[in-house]
């Protein structure tokens, strides 16, 4: 706060009847003064427009508009914007919303008159006194603002500002929410290119050009922020930068609320803060009011703690059982890749150079402000020089036409390699379209299934070969049949995102996990649901039935592993031992052991009979995201985030090899029921075939444009089934 600003109008100028005395604050898109009612004797405070990049001051008084480009429309568009955010702040009169007398214009520009109240802003007090606020002052700070945006947002308004500096508290410590937003907003104007007019760490990843729809939910991030800034003394890390971490599977770069702050303060506000944080804007509260009862312990935070309790047994020393994991890394979504015709091949080429050139120089401040951009170059260039797709069969539809619930697409490129040199350990290259000498593998795309109208992040096989599943993100789940590919039914329950799906080895049940936190089960045979598991509170990323008796397990962002007996619903117990969301479960083939890993970089194996952990794997360096048992269950298989595929004595708990030529992240493993093949999806859009006792390469499978999710073979190991962020499940058959 300060006296003086170049631009500011003179001390003693008369607007209306308010005389300005002095300045009390200032900022990219205006000054703010305080100026006495001349007709009441009472101080008011007047914000004035003044976008420094738009405009500027002709004279002593008046603001004129810049006259390069289009910014006299931009500037309009701002102006206009600001008027009507006082006019609707005007019919206010809430005691946690700073309350506008009237709005005037003059001097080419416009003026907000409020009311003036003594006070200090909270990033003052935070700074002049402890970087941490206590629970009763954080609470008695940041429930009443809630209740004032939740009127705010009541009135169809947003705030799209919310940070400490804009949380004014009065001499009595009540607070206030000033310095709306919108207007800053507004100077995006119609038709122009897009400009950032945020606060980074405050702003959600929706506030940046081609991100998403702003709502309530923003300001919820933006409040968040300021909480977890109240807690830690730290602003949050720019949305971009933690969006572009979990793209790539890494771990989200911002410490959890319940990290920083769980010496200091009860689990409901740490989750609180850490819900309201999440990336993904549907995932947060969607109200001010949820967050305000999450806060209060209530809401979502009363889910996890009336949760049924089972028997737990421990590895180690357990994680807080109330504390709030880190953001997983599927919370952020990337647009659904594009298709693209044959003929914009070439075009997408010169792109690629052109964009690629301008990257080496400014590849961090496009992906700072123009990520969607960034996405679609990511894409491009995955396109151009990954995929490699030879189509015949039915041709394609009209333009416009959807595509039918199943295509065939004939052959797709299949790369492969003899078979292992056992003397060197590692197969020997071959061109596509050649087949290896030893004629041990041959495998052809025989169907491509259409139907997902987003990602696809998981498939299974019914047990007797029949019929298969998929799921993904536009939260349905999808029975084919596995020989014709034809559609026979659509399940629908979950609230989001659904992340895998699994058959009972009786092929009774099927069972289906989400970011809803739900795990559902449905009759497999009619697509009846049977109702929903109780005891995850949070995102389930895993779900696996045991091959023997009737037991599901499933497993997420809880950190813990929940093990229910299916026939009855039972809880039966918890494993915990993990530090971090566990994003992939196994059973062994005897169904005696059960694998697990997750973000916390460790593998572990639990002993269901004994009921005790049995041992801990370590070596991986980043997110495991895929585990799968050899048929013989003696070993295991991993594969993680840093294109790390491994394989594990599971007897000994020892690691056997790791895999070279592994060169994008690994997301879904499948060992063949013969145990000859070990087939590997992920991010580089193909499917790799590995012989598991040389860790050498058989084939390379390509044909999908996304991401390889999730993959499955068929009982009888004739048929690989894979899922994919282009929204279709491919169907390949293997001899």
């Amino acid at each position: 706060m300060t006296g003086y600003h170049k631009d500011a109008l003179p001390t003693g100028y008369q607007l209306a009847e308010y005389t300005i005395e002095t300045v009390l604050g200032h900022g990219g898109f205006g000054i703010t003064y305080l100026a006495k009612d001349m007709q009441l004797g009472t101080q008011v405070a007047i914000k004035e427009y003044l976008p420094h990049d738009f405009a500027l001051r002709n004279g002593a008084t008046t603001i004129v508009p810049n006259l390069e480009g289009e910014t006299v429309v931009t500037y309009q568009c701002g102006l206009k914007e600001f008027l009507r955010e006082g006019q609707s702040l005007a019919r206010f009169k809430h005691s946690n919303i700073v309350r506008v007398l009237r709005f005037i214009e003059a001097n080419g520009t416009a003026y907000m008159v409020m009311e003036y109240e003594q006070g200090k802003s909270l990033a003052v007090h935070l700074k002049h006194n402890s970087a941490r606020l206590d629970q009763a002052e954080l609470l008695s700070i940041f429930l009443p603002i809630t209740n004032g945006l939740q009127a705010v947002h009541e009135a169809g308004m947003l705030h799209l500002d919310i940070k400490p500096e804009n949380i004014y508290l009065r001499e009595d410590g009540t607070p206030m929410l000033i310095d709306f937003g919108s207007a800053r907003q507004a100077l995006l104007g119609p038709g122009q290119s897009p400009m950032v007019a945020l606060t980074p760490g405050y702003a959600p990843i929706e506030q940046y050009p081609d991100n998403g729809k702003q709502g309530p939910w923003t300001d919820v991030y933006a409040l968040g922020a300021s909480l977890y800034r109240s807690i830690g003394g730290q602003r949050p890390i720019a949305a971009p930068d933690r969006q572009q971490a979990v793209l790539k599977y890494q771990n989200d770069p911002l410490p959890s609320a319940a990290q920083i702050g769980s010496e200091y303060y009860p689990a409901y506000v740490l989750d609180s803060i850490d819900w309201a944080l999440l990336i993904h804007a549907k995932e947060r509260p969607q109200t001010a009011r949820e967050l305000q009862d999450a806060l209060m312990g209530k809401g979502h935070t009363a889910r996890r703690a009336s949760a049924p309790r089972a028997a737990i047994f421990r590895a180690g020393k357990p994680a807080p059982s109330h504390t709030t994991p880190p953001r997983p890394a599927k919370a952020a979504r990337r647009p659904p890749p594009r298709r693209r015709s044959p003929a914009r091949w070439f075009v997408g080429v010169a792109v690629v150079a052109v964009i690629g050139a301008a990257l080496v120089f400014q590849e961090s401040t496009l992906r700072t402000y123009f990520p969607g951009l960034m996405t679609y170059w990511d894409q491009l260039a995955g396109s151009v020089v990954e995929t490699s797709v030879k189509r015949t069969g039915k041709p394609r539809g009209k333009r416009g036409q959807s595509r039918a619930a199943s295509s065939v697409d004939g052959v797709a490129e299949v790369e492969a390699a003899a078979a292992p040199d056992t003397e060197r350990g590692r197969g020997r290259a071959w061109g596509p379209g050649r087949r290896p000498s030893m004629a041990s593998l041959r495998v052809e795309l025989a169907r491509t299934l259409a139907g997902h109208k987003d990602w696809v992040y998981a498939v299974a096989f019914a047990p007797d070969g029949q019929s298969l599943a998929s799921a993904g993100y536009d939260r349905t789940i999808r029975v084919w049949d596995a020989s014709t590919g034809a559609l026979k039914r659509v399940l629908r329950g979950h609230e989001r995102s659904i992340n895998s799906v699994a058959y009972s080895a009786d092929g009774d049940w099927l069972a289906s996990a989400g970011d809803d936190g739900t795990v559902r089960l449905w009759e497999a045979r009619t697509g009846r649901a049977r109702g929903v598991l109780q005891g995850p509170g949070y995102a389930v990323y895993a779900v696996a039935f045991a091959p023997t008796g009737t037991r599901v397990a499933a497993a997420g962002k809880d950190r813990s592993i929940f093990v229910w007996d299916v026939e009855s619903g039972e809880l039966l117990y918890t494993l915990e031992g993990h530090r971090d969301d566990v994003h992939a479960l196994a059973f062994s083939p005897n169904g005696n052991m059960l694998a697990s890993g997750g973000a916390d970089r460790t593998i572990r194996l639990w002993n269901l009979v004994k009921r005790r952990p049995a041992a801990t794997l370590a070596g991986h360096k980043d997110i495991v995201l895929a585990l799968a048992f050899s048929p013989d269950g003696a070993r295991l298989a991993s594969g993680g985030s840093k294109s790390v595929l491994k394989l594990w004595d599971v007897g000994q708990g020892r690691l056997l090899r790791t895999f070279t030529g592994v060169r994008n992240a690994v997301l879904s493993l499948k060992f063949s029921p013969d145990g000859k093949w070990l087939a590997s999806g992920g991010g580089g859009n193909d499917i790799k075939l590995w012989y598991p006792d040389t860790a050498s390469l058989a084939a390379t499978l390509r044909g999908h444009r996304g991401f390889v999710q999730g993959l499955a073979f068929s009982p009888d190991g004739s048929t690989l089934v894979s899922a994919s962020r282009d929204q279709t499940v491919k169907i390949w058959t293997v001899q």
